[in-house]
């Protein structure tokens, strides 16, 4: 148990140290811009979009940012798996929310999102923009964001059942 926490704690601190590096590596690139970008949805409209970051010089920063999201991925999803985990393994065998194998399945499955949605950018910004592309970026980072959420939910839940459980000395894992 304590090995599981200790890592979910570690990741946590990497994904936020990295979080942070990421933000000082690309600043003054609004974080929002990138969410913008990753939800531009058609060709025409990250043409527009394209052409002002490049007007205002953040073009660069934009690309840095997609660049240094590659290890992101990596990190978040160390981090929902040691904390998946470890709530999953304070939890009892036979609990509704015992379900590491499926939630672990989420959170690989939201990481392969994150690498897709960072090809399909790249590819807008350095070839002549596609929809296909815009479309798969939308697609790739909606997805992922649903099973973050999925993922994020299930560890709140699961930590909340952990502690009200703790408080009733009755209950035993079985």
């Amino acid at each position: 148990m304590k090995a599981k926490g200790l890592r979910f704690l570690i990741f946590l601190i990497l994904t936020a140290a990295w979080l942070f590096l990421m933000r000082a590596m690309t600043a003054p690139l609004d974080p929002g811009m990138i969410l913008d970008f990753e939800f531009i949805g058609t060709a025409d409209k990250s043409v527009f979009f394209l052409a002002g970051l490049q007007a205002t010089g953040q073009l660069d920063l934009l690309t840095r940012s997609i660049f240094l999201d590659f290890v992101f991925p990596f990190l978040y999803g160390a981090t929902f798996f040691y904390a998946t985990a470890w709530v999953c393994q304070n939890l009892s065998k036979t609990h509704i929310f015992n379900k590491f194998r499926a939630i672990s399945i989420l959170t690989i499955s939201a990481v392969i999102c994150d690498f897709l949605e960072n090809l399909a950018l790249l590819k807008l910004i350095y070839y002549p923009p596609e929809d296909f592309y815009a479309q798969s970026a939308y697609f790739f980072a909606a997805t992922k964001f649903a099973l973050l959420g999925l993922v994020f939910m299930h560890f709140l839940l699961s930590g909340l059942i952990i502690i009200i459980d703790s408080k009733n000395p009755a209950q035993i894992k079985s």
